[in-house]
């Protein structure tokens, strides 16, 4: 029993002397110490400027290490307040400088090249169609072909069916028909030149053989005008063919109008012989009414087609 109070006792004592060796170590710690740098006696702000490094660690005067066992982990504290929020940092530039003033004026550039003419308008109009007689196609200059066919007519000894000359196309479309001749009918017979000398085409070749034509359409022009006894155009008006003025005979029984006659004629391939036809006979002058001069007795008149 005796025993067991020395030893508590020992450990008692021990204890509190371990507890004042290192209160006297701290507190020796807590101040400076002089060495034989400190060794002069200044003002004492002077002392503030000393070296703190020089203290009682730099003379390793520590206390045993205590042998008591490592405290328990505390618990983790609460969660701060929420900080407020910072301002808005300056807005970037994307990399790119401030806009610079704005140039001066560049100098004019060259005229460029001149451009390719447009189409030709039609003035506000439809355009205008009209028969190229005695020739398969139409004339250069803004006429296209609407197509290309066979001149057709009153027979030249009937006094009935029609007076006006037609250019019939090659490929006809029938719709209610009745095979055979009809008493009562008119009839359409094909058209034959009629010139038994060179005159006034030049060549004698064309006596019976059959007449061709072309339909012409002229979108620019609104406008058509055959004009007899002129081989060109009045002023603001554009040719499209000249040639001679053509009709019936007068010793024949059937009338019919006047066609203008392509001084470049054409035959029908194959259309040689003397069949029954209306005929194409070249148009003369007869002074009396018709005023001579300028107009020449039995003089073969010229005609042009013109369109505006």
């Amino acid at each position: 029993m005796f025993n067991e109070f020395l030893i508590t006792l020992f450990f008692a004592v021990t204890h509190l002397f371990v507890s004042v060796l290192l209160y006297f170590v701290a507190t020796v710690q807590a101040r400076p110490v002089e060495t034989d740098a400190m060794a002069f006696r200044g003002p004492p702000d002077s002392r503030a400027r000393l070296d703190r490094k020089e203290t009682l660690d730099s003379l390793e005067l520590k206390g045993p290490r205590g042998g008591g066992a490592k405290g328990v982990k505390g618990d983790t504290g609460l969660q701060g307040p929420k900080g407020e929020k910072g301002s808005q940092g300056a807005s970037a530039n994307n990399g790119l400088g401030a806009k610079g003033a704005k140039g001066d004026t560049g100098l004019q550039g060259s005229k460029g090249q001149k451009g390719s003419q447009g189409a030709s308008g039609n003035n506000g109009f439809g355009g205008t169609v009209y028969v190229r007689w005695g020739r398969k196609t139409c004339p250069s200059g803004g006429a296209t072909m609407v197509y290309s066919g066979v001149a057709g007519g009153t027979h030249y000894r009937q006094t009935g069916g029609g007076t006006n000359y037609q250019c019939l196309p090659t490929d006809p479309q029938w719709g209610r028909y009745q095979n055979g001749v009809h008493g009562y009918s008119a009839y359409m017979y094909g058209a034959q030149y009629r010139i038994g000398t060179n005159v006034p085409f030049g060549s004698t070749y064309l006596d019976a053989h059959d007449v061709p034509c072309a339909v012409c359409y002229v979108p620019a022009r609104g406008s058509k005008l055959m004009i007899p006894a002129r081989k060109n155009c009045y002023s603001d008006w554009t040719e499209e063919y000249d040639g001679y003025l053509m009709a019936n005979s007068h010793a024949l029984d059937s009338a019919t109008e006047y066609v203008c006659v392509d001084d470049n004629r054409e035959t029908v391939p194959g259309g040689q012989a003397d069949q029954a036809s209306a005929r194409f006979y070249p148009v003369e002058a007869r002074c009396g009414a018709l005023p001579c001069p300028n107009y020449v007795e039995g003089r073969e008149l010229t005609c042009v087609v013109c369109t505006k």
